[in-house]
């Protein structure tokens, strides 16, 4: 009977020991675990990945490896890539590519798309910063990179190369993204700037941005 009271104490150590390694990590403690089930609030899954970000090891004892899908599922049994796939909570291999994360990425309507967080410009933004230069967590600016994001310097309007990733690609959805640096023309060379009255979706050719008509 002491045998028996001695081995179900240190089990039920061992599982008190286990909630609390999984929700002692800063980002755990940000989710308020339920100490009995161990389960994340509803609002979890839509708030998380900034937490990741500021930690990304946090996760790991729950959900074990982030970049190995065959190490992945922790003590919850529960992987990151069941939702992250095939590349996990990070981008795909080639990223630092820019055709890759550019036109591949970036210049696509706004959406969800293979990588991270989706396609369009906005979706550069839940890791890199609302205006490109203030990350989340661990992740870069955008400008550690592009000399002025979210974009390169010129050749970034040159159309002597079909590979170079010329704006006139860009889908034109993501006008709210280029309004943050261009509204009326801004940080442009086109004079006089483009008129527009207030309030005007921003759009390529209307007005609101560098051009009044499409080329």
């Amino acid at each position: 009977m002491k045998k028996r009271l001695i081995v179900g104490t240190f089990f039920a150590a061992m599982a008190a020991l286990a909630i609390i390694g999984c929700s002692s990590t800063a980002a755990d403690k940000a989710a308020s675990l339920n100490p009995t089930t161990g389960a994340h609030p509803a609002s979890w899954q839509t708030a998380h990945w900034s937490e990741y970000l500021k930690n990304p090891d946090g996760c790991k004892p729950c959900h074990g490896s982030t970049t190995d899908r065959a190490a992945a599922g922790g003590t919850s049994g529960v992987s990151c890539f069941g939702c992250h796939h095939p590349n996990g909570p990070h981008h795909p291999a080639g990223w630092a590519d820019p055709l890759q994360h550019g036109r591949a990425g970036a210049q696509l309507a706004p959406g969800t798309g293979a990588y991270f967080q989706g396609t369009g410009f906005a979706s550069c933004t839940v890791c890199h910063g609302s205006e490109y230069t203030n990350p989340v967590g661990v992740t870069p600016s955008c400008t550690s990179c592009h000399t002025q994001a979210p974009h390169g310097a010129k050749p970034w309007i040159d159309r002597t190369s079909a590979l170079k990733p010329n704006h006139d690609k860009t889908d034109e959805a993501n006008a709210a993204e280029c309004a943050k640096c261009h509204a009326l023309g801004a940080h442009s060379d086109i004079t006089p700037k483009p008129p527009a009255p207030a309030g005007t979706t921003p759009g390529c050719f209307n007005g609101t941005l560098c051009h009044t008509k499409s080329f």
